[in-house]
């Protein structure tokens, strides 16, 4: 499946890569630390709030597991749980959700079928290089508005 949402990724003409803050651990294990995962979720509240939107935003490691969980004042607590479902498949196939929404929109509707996949916009992956070390989730706005927020949350790179 993966191989298939990559390949339509690149017909999409969508990059799969991202410069986003990601760090090696002490073991060389690359990994999202805190101070990134807060950094993200600033950028990306600062990117809502220009847009007039109320966002939840959630950043996971490479496995889907939450690092840092953000919900602006007004955002629904079902924006915070799609919000987290939306990085973790990001994670999980190291492709912004929106190419599953896309596949699914296409008539791949046996993707519906995926336990706890988010199959719309909102959720893009955390990479270095050409590895996935998490994903960014965001919901409260369009699916085009939360996938550009949570791009904007990638737009910098690692702490100092």
């Amino acid at each position: 499946m993966t191989r298939i949402l990559l390949l339509a990724a690149a017909a999409a003409g969508l990059s799969v890569s991202s410069t986003a803050s990601a760090l090696a651990d002490p073991a060389g294990i690359l990994m999202v630390r805190l101070a990134d995962a807060q950094q993200m979720a600033d950028r990306a509240q600062r990117a809502a709030a220009e847009k007039g939107l109320n966002v939840s935003v959630v950043i996971v490691n490479r496995e889907g597991r939450v690092v840092l969980s953000h919900r602006m004042d007004g955002s629904s607590f079902l924006n915070l749980s799609l919000a987290e479902k939306k990085a973790a498949t990001a994670a999980a196939i190291g492709a912004p959700t929106s190419i599953l929404e896309q596949v699914v929109d296409a008539g791949k509707a046996s993707l519906l079928s995926v336990p706890g996949a988010a199959m719309v916009g909102g959720g893009v992956p955390i990479m270095r290089g050409d590895t996935i070390v998490g994903g960014v989730g965001v919901s409260g706005g369009s699916a085009q508005d939360d996938e550009g927020i949570a791009r904007s949350a990638l737009d910098a790179g690692p702490a100092k």
